[in-house]
């Protein structure tokens, strides 16, 4: 059954709808739905707000940063540098060099090699460096970059493309894991 309103001003311009300009957007009405809360529509906010149907702010969950992993492991590598700085170990370019990198490429490692052994954090022994990255708080090794001298890496993880540059420079490899 037809509502009897619709049908009484049917034959009128607007419908019942005020002014014929009325009708054409959201404009007339500040915006859609809870648009210009904070702003021109101020008093509806508040009064959404006390019956708890308007929640002022931003809303879901990001996870704090202090409890991702890579966190604790950047935060575990900047403490073990700043302490081989501290014991002399580390003078002030190393330090910064290894602090601007949180995973090294064996293309580092292999420009950085002879002042390791300077320091006293790695050894020779004949053309082989022996590198322990675990010691300096990398826990990574990626693959960018050019071995030309032969490296022995001992560190948790290092990828595939990694392992074969060091083994064809005549290195190695050993993951504290195996």
């Amino acid at each position: 059954m037809p509502k009897k309103r619709i049908k009484k001003i049917r034959g009128s311009r607007t419908c019942g709808g005020g002014s014929h300009k009325k009708r054409r957007g959201a404009g007339h009405r500040g915006g859609r739905g809870n648009a210009g809360v904070h702003k021109h529509k101020y008093i509806k906010f508040l009064k959404l707000a006390k019956e708890g149907k308007y929640e002022f702010g931003k809303h879901g969950f990001t996870r704090p940063r202090i409890l991702t992993a890579e966190y604790l492991l950047e935060k575990d590598l900047k403490e073990v540098l700043r302490e081989l700085k501290e014991n002399g170990k580390l003078d002030e370019y190393a330090y910064k060099y290894f602090l601007s990198r949180r995973d090294l490429n064996v293309g580092d490692l292999d420009a950085i090699a002879d002042k390791l052994v300077e320091l006293g954090i790695a050894s020779k022994e004949g053309d082989i460096y022996n590198i322990d990255l675990a010691q300096l708080g990398y826990q990574k090794l990626l693959g960018s970059g050019r071995v030309s001298k032969a490296l022995q890496v001992k560190v948790p993880y290092a990828t595939p493309n990694a392992v074969a540059k060091i083994e064809e420079a005549g290195g190695s490899v050993i993951t504290e894991f195996e």
